[in-house]
């Protein structure tokens, strides 16, 4: 398991992961940037995805959420930038940052939103907020593990109910 961290600074949660992997940044930046590869790892219908600053992201999540964002920066293969759920975290931001490393790469991702936005989807949700917290922290964690997986040429596998609430559980011992 290659944990993230969850740190709080004033009124902002981030959460940071870090991962090498065994491809190229090229191969990695595909995945994380091609809609289909997109759909695969993330378990959503990619509508749109233009990874060019000010380009769009329009995915459906859950079969019926519908979610738009927007690209902040890009400069391929190396840096992504982009609003996450914006309409309903609108501080959220997820920076991707994929560099060479050691005949592979490595994944930098970071997604910092406001603790405000985490009260109030909390509260729309009726979930503590240190469960929002766990949720977003195991949400990305599992994330990561499907690029590898998809990186690898396999078909991502179902993650369970069981699996999720132990990732969730794990990430809540996190949160600071």
């Amino acid at each position: 398991m290659t944990d993230g961290t969850i740190e709080r600074d004033g009124d902002q949660a981030r959460f940071h992961y870090e991962r090498r992997l065994d491809h190229p940044a090229a191969e990695t930046w595909r995945i994380i940037t091609t809609p289909a590869e997109i759909a695969q790892w993330m378990g959503v219908e990619v509508e749109e995805f233009d990874p060019r600053p000010g380009g769009r992201i329009v995915e459906v999540h859950m079969g019926t959420q519908r979610v738009e964002d927007k690209v902040l920066k890009a400069e391929p293969p190396h840096l992504l930038e982009h609003t996450y759920f914006q309409e309903m975290n609108p501080s959220a931001v997820v920076t991707w940052r994929v560099d060479e490393a050691g005949g592979g790469s490595r994944i930098d991702l970071t997604h910092v939103m406001s603790l405000a936005d985490v009260r109030a989807a909390s509260e729309g949700q009726d979930i503590d907020p240190i469960m929002i917290l766990a949720r977003n922290g195991a949400g990305w964690h599992h994330l990561l593990d499907m690029i590898e997986v998809r990186l690898r040429g396999e078909e991502v596998p179902e993650w369970t109910p069981d699996d999720r609430q132990a990732l969730q559980k794990h990430y809540a011992e996190l949160v600071p």
